[in-house]
């Protein structure tokens, strides 16, 4: 029995208990003003000895791509000898995905225990009568700091969850600060055109620290340039400071294991054959983010430890899980977590260059009710024949498929008009429909949101046993 379908302790089930009953603003849409504040972030730490103080980070936020920079950095990091922490949202089946030990997730009983100790130390703060209780995502990050002081890790690389100005993430001491895109998503809070939304995701930007970021709308560009001269601050840019080239995609079935090939020149070292065992042309420019920042870490003898070619070895080595995952064969199953108009144009991108840019292609889609569903099919479904639009279950936000088909059908009609679309209520009903009705030379695209592949890869490894899943301590 793999690791997700294990069941849970009685002492896990009431951790779980009290983390649902905590607000999650990734279930439910904050209303009014904007109830983020690091004030009170920094006063929760304070509670549990302030360990975001003495424990070194680096700190990545950005539109997509964020959580396949860290962990490409991180692996990186372990490979060069360093205890790491890694920090990132949502997870797939367990909370404790969010926090790794060495890539590995804390044993149950260590998470139960630091939830006793931070429930305990809640208790004793003497809080004021109208203060509300941390939200899920505080407490998460709390435990997450917790874990990282109590294992005695060198350095936490650590993924935003909302933006970065405010996000609570933004309370770290970071050695380096990456953004890697900029586009439009939770507008609702973040703002509604680009340079808002940069000045939110520059808002991790700290005095002195270099930055590195990705390529960016010259109106983004700017925010971070104004911000990081602002703060005295190195800037290196991909595709300025730093060029990718990417040498070949070596896809499933081939003699080579499954992944991508680039080069990679930066203003000090030029790597070649870098391999990747994530597909896409974005990934490529993921990894080149992550070596630029182990690069300067190494430079500035923060981890001199860190050498060409454990930046080589930790970029092959990197386990990723939902980023154009192949998971089926006979057809070919690939899940994806885009969640926006720009992470579907990836995939899209990613699907017209692989084996199966000929082959029958079926959608399963499913979106939450905060983002632009037909903004993203608009991206992915050109390169798509079937459509299948379902709901994840695990999230109250998904919009339901025959509102989305509604919705569809008044505002791109065109998007509906030369394919065959279906509706189920539950992505194991898509999936199987799908299976159904697509050939087995063909592939099933199951994207739109990390609710619906994470719901998806856990019915492929009930089905199979077959898919590796993160390591326990």
């Amino acid at each position: 029995m793999s690791a997700e379908h294990q069941p849970f302790s009685p002492a896990y089930q009431r951790l779980l208990a009290w983390l649902m009953d905590r607000i999650d603003y990734e279930r439910v849409r904050p209303d009014g003003n904007s109830p983020f504040r690091l004030e009170r972030m920094q006063s929760l730490l304070d509670l549990v000895g302030s360990p975001q103080k003495t424990i070194p980070a680096v700190h990545l936020a950005g539109t997509k791509g964020k959580g396949s920079t860290a962990a490409f950095l991180e692996s990186i990091l372990r490979d060069s000898g360093l205890r790491t922490g890694l920090f990132t949202s949502p997870h797939i089946s367990r909370v404790e995905e969010r926090m790794r030990i060495n890539g590995k997730l804390p044993s149950e009983e260590q998470i139960v225990s630091l939830a006793n100790r931070l429930q305990s130390c809640l208790a004793a703060d003497q809080a004021g009568p109208n203060e509300s209780p941390p939200t899920f995502f505080e407490i998460i990050t709390l435990l997450a700091w917790m874990l990282f002081a109590e294992e005695q890790v060198d350095v936490v690389v650590l993924e935003t969850g909302l933006g970065g100005r405010l996000d609570c993430t933004n309370v770290c001491q970071p050695l380096v600060t990456l953004i890697t895109t900029i586009g439009l998503d939770h507008t609702h809070i973040l703002g509604n055109t680009l340079d808002r939304i940069a000045f939110e995701k520059a808002g991790i930007i700290k005095n002195g620290i270099p930055v590195i970021h990705g390529p960016v709308a010259p109106i983004a560009r700017q925010v971070i340039a104004d911000r990081a001269t602002e703060l005295g601050c190195q800037r290196f840019e991909l595709g300025r400071d730093l060029q990718c080239t990417i040498r070949r995609q070596m896809q499933p079935g081939s003699s080579d294991a499954a992944g991508l090939e680039f080069n990679l020149v930066t203003p000090t070292t030029s790597y070649t054959d870098l391999h990747i065992p994530l597909l896409g042309n974005h990934q490529a420019r993921n990894a080149s983010l992550a070596v630029m920042a182990a690069q300067l870490l190494q430079q500035a003898d923060h981890f001199p430890g860190i050498t060409a070619q454990t930046i080589a070895h930790g970029l092959a080595a990197t386990l990723w899980p939902l980023r154009f995952e192949q998971v089926g064969t006979q057809p070919e199953i690939v899940l994806d977590a885009a969640h926006n108009p720009d992470s579907l144009a990836a995939v899209a991108s990613t699907l017209s260059q692989s084996v199966w840019d000929q082959a029958a292609r079926t959608l399963v889609f499913a979106a939450s009710s905060d983002k632009d569903a037909a903004a993203m099919l608009r991206q992915i479904l050109p390169h798509c024949g079937n459509l299948i639009l379902t709901r994840f279950r695990t999230n109250p936000r998904s919009i339901p498929p025959t509102e989305l088909q509604a919705t569809l059908a008044k505002t791109s009609p065109d998007l509906l008009a030369d394919r065959k679309t279906f509706i189920t209520d539950t992505p194991q009903e898509a999936l199987q429909l799908a299976q159904s009705m697509t050939p087995p030379a063909g592939v099933i695209t199951v994207t739109g949101s990390a609710f619906l592949a994470a719901e998806a890869r856990e019915l492929m490894a009930a089905s199979t046993g077959k898919l590796q899943s993160f390591a326990r301590s």
